[in-house]
């Protein structure tokens, strides 16, 4: 579920929009405001796992060759040996940011504390700064997937600290990281009702594939998939009705059902068996788009479901197209192969742009803002990260 595989598919004409200049990286410079080992070693780090990001220069807080003009970002360590405290803080155009925790002495601990301060800078430029228009925001070694913002909370999948794919929560205005605590199963896909009450995922909790409902104030899970069936990446329609796929026939094809949260209802949308169909999602007003694998020639396109429940195509060209989403407006974005790897493409009104043609690696599960201004989805270079576009200034370079 985590790299596509390459398949080869035709027809409908869309006009194609690409932005193509590589991605061009920040430029940071770390001041060292002392000389102890867990200083430098914390520069070092960020240096490294920042470095798809950022251009990073070390230099002492004394040394009188900076130029801070120069920089996008100035930040500034400092360790506090007699409270044991080490800080990470600075600035950007717009605002500023401060990390800091008690000292620890091991390479865990360096790997941790740099990762938090360069997502903390990533949090507040995020919402403060004002010349970025592609951002790195998780920088973990392992895996970060599926983002979904909304109300200045990010919600996705990592297997940071135990190895283990579980949904955490990042509360870009506090701070703040928690995680729904399931050490034992694996989660994927998640999604928050537009209310703020549930979230909803895909899990291994009960020995198969489900999708439950996670009560976010009293913390207490629901199954909402039948027993006898494999059930995937579910998606809030409203705050009470929950879409998502289920396996039919033992798993030889998928049809999209939806959950009715009001009434404890479950209800088939679709009936076709030429196609597997994955992550359905609210598109152009009532209609359904999600992406299905032809039975037949195994090609990857995205279709949608109208008000009867036809079904019909959207997107279906030589390149193959896959995780499709939208929130409900005319706007759909989705990944397709151009080639070389998957980028994020933008579907509006009949015509495409490519929103990720700075990026040159696969780059999957893309989601829109609740405004619409701003595209997160997942990056997979070296490893996997979440990164975020401003989408309205990849328009504004399009024009």
């Amino acid at each position: 579920m985590i790299k596509k595989i390459l398949l080869v598919s035709a027809f409908v004409f869309i006009t194609l929009g690409s932005f193509s200049a590589n991605l061009s990286k920040d430029n940071m410079i770390i001041n060292l405001n002392d000389n102890t080992w867990i200083t430098k070693q914390v520069a070092e780090k960020i240096k490294s796992i920042g470095s798809y990001m950022y251009n990073i220069n070390i230099k002492d807080a004394m040394s009188n060759s900076i130029n801070i003009s120069e920089y996008d970002v100035t930040m500034n360590i400092f360790t506090n040996t007699k409270e044991n405290i080490t800080i990470a803080f600075g600035y950007f155009d717009g605002g500023g940011f401060s990390y800091s925790e008690e000292s620890g002495e091991t390479a865990d601990w360096v790997d941790k504390f740099a990762v938090k301060a360069l997502e903390t800078l990533s949090f507040q430029r995020f919402l403060y700064g004002e010349n970025w228009d592609v951002l790195q925001i998780t920088f973990w070694k392992g895996v970060d997937e599926y983002p979904v913002f909304q109300n200045n909370k990010l919600y996705l999948v990592s297997d940071r600290y135990i190895g283990n794919r579980e949904i955490y929560i990042f509360d870009f205005e506090e701070g703040t990281e928690e995680k729904i605590p399931l050490e034992y199963s694996a989660e994927y896909f998640p999604d928050v009702s537009p209310n703020n009450e549930y979230l909803a995922f895909q899990t291994t909790l009960f020995g198969k594939w489900d999708v439950v409902l996670y009560n976010l104030q009293t913390q207490q899970i629901q199954k909402i998939s039948p027993p006898e069936k494999n059930a995937y990446s579910p998606y809030f329609y409203d705050n009470t009705l929950v879409l998502f796929t289920m396996d039919e026939d033992g798993g030889q094809w998928t049809e999209v059902w939806v959950y009715d949260l009001y009434y404890d209802e479950l209800e088939k949308i679709t009936e076709s068996k030429d196609l597997m169909k994955f992550r359905p999602a609210k598109w152009d007003g009532n209609k359904i788009s999600f992406y299905g694998v032809d039975h037949q020639t195994a090609n990857m396109n995205v279709y949608f479901v109208d008000e009867e429940n036809n079904i019909s195509p959207l997107i279906s060209q030589p390149n193959n197209q896959t995780d499709n989403w939208s929130n409900g407006s005319e706007l759909l974005v989705f990944s397709e192969f151009n080639g070389s790897y998957f980028s994020i493409y933008e579907y509006n009104e009949g015509e495409k742009i490519n929103l990720s043609g700075m990026l040159t690696n696969d780059c999957f599960y893309p989601t829109y803002t609740p405004d619409k201004k701003y595209v997160f989805f997942t990056n997979y270079y070296s490893e996997s990260d979440i990164f975020v576009i401003n989408r309205e200034k990849i328009n504004m370079n399009e024009q």
